[in-house]
């Protein structure tokens, strides 16, 4: 496996190309993080740890999945213009589901065990606005479009994790 000199990393990581893969597996990773938070019962019992394996299990194994079939079909299918080295592209994939993975860990514990699902819905939620706010506006988009899309991104899953709440199971 070659390696990868820090300058070739930043030169990878600025690409259009990385972005939008890794972006894809920012909003992947917080709708299923929301869809696996919306299955059981938010106000029967359960303990915290469950919830955090739910979370970690959820966001990584994704990735790893992701990654597991991106390699297959690096190796299927040659594309000369594919610049992304797929390892690279796990780190920075990881780096991602770790960080939504990590807010909505830290949500979870510091909420009541009533709140702790939903809270960690929410902390998906808000991640998922903001990365669509934070892209569009990267991507030359009006502060006013940039915002309006991330809220109402996140509002959407906010109203779903909030029924599902309502709801409870």
């Amino acid at each position: 496996m070659p390696r990868t000199s820090p300058a070739r990393l930043t030169q990878t990581i600025g690409q259009p190309a990385m972005r939008r893969e890794v972006d894809v597996m920012g909003l992947t990773v917080c709708l299923a993080l929301l869809g696996a938070l919306m299955a059981g019962n938010d106000h029967e019992p359960h303990s915290k740890f469950d919830l955090v394996v739910i979370i970690w299990v959820t966001t990584v194994g994704l990735v790893l999945t992701h990654a597991f079939a991106l390699m297959l079909a690096v190796r299927l299918v040659r594309d000369p213009t594919y610049t992304i080295e797929p390892f690279v592209l796990l780190v920075v994939q990881l780096g991602m589901a770790a960080l939504i993975a990590i807010t909505a860990t830290v949500v979870a514990l510091l909420a009541s065990s009533d709140y702790d699902r939903f809270g960690a819905r929410v902390s998906a939620a808000v991640f998922l606005g903001v990365l669509v706010g934070a892209e569009l506006r990267a991507g030359g988009s009006s502060p006013a479009r940039s915002i309006g899309w991330g809220l109402g991104s996140m509002a959407a899953a906010v109203t779903l994790s909030t029924a599902k709440w309502m709801v409870g199971s």
